[in-house]
């Protein structure tokens, strides 16, 4: 291992150690704190699944600073006046597993922190408005877990998933 350091296969050995903490979340949080570095190597680890974490769902409105224009007005009409934050990382396309159950849940529970009402129609907007950020910004899947419930995912989703290679 002291010569791999050595001889200059620093990359090697930490992408090789952050894989080892891959479920690791507070380990892989620690180690973004570390250095720009580290952090540029932590950080595709840590969103590659967001949805899976027993965590609070705040960090849903990280992906609304990728919204246009028009999509920032539909959550104001429904009462959704945060300020959308700035972010270091295109996080939409670090994406690799998707459970479509574990996704409207968070939604849910996002849009509770939010209190406002119509959360039906609400968390349809924002479920089509993450579907269309993750193919957009090109995350590329690695496992998609299907669960269809009474939100409609609009038609213009599906052409873009086919129009995605």
């Amino acid at each position: 291992m002291a010569s791999k350091i050595l001889t200059g296969d620093m990359l090697e050995l930490m992408e090789n150690i952050l894989n080892i903490l891959d479920n690791e979340i507070y380990s892989l949080h620690s180690c973004a704190l570390v250095s720009r570095y580290w952090c540029k190597l932590s950080i595709p680890l840590l969103w590659q699944n967001p949805f899976s974490i027993d965590q609070s769902p705040s960090f849903i409105s990280q992906y609304f600073s990728s919204l246009d224009e028009n999509e920032q007005i539909i959550l104001k009409v429904y009462g959704i006046n945060i300020k959308f934050p700035n972010t270091l990382f295109n996080y939409a396309k670090f994406l690799k597993f998707l459970d479509l159950s574990r996704l409207e849940d968070k939604v849910t529970n996002w849009i509770d922190l939010q209190h406002v009402n119509m959360i039906h129609s609400l968390k349809c907007h924002i479920i089509n408005f993450l579907f269309k950020l993750f193919i957009e910004n090109g995350a590329n899947l690695h496992k998609l877990d299907l669960y269809f419930s009474d939100y409609e995912i609009k038609p213009e989703i599906f052409y873009s998933l086919e129009r995605n290679k």
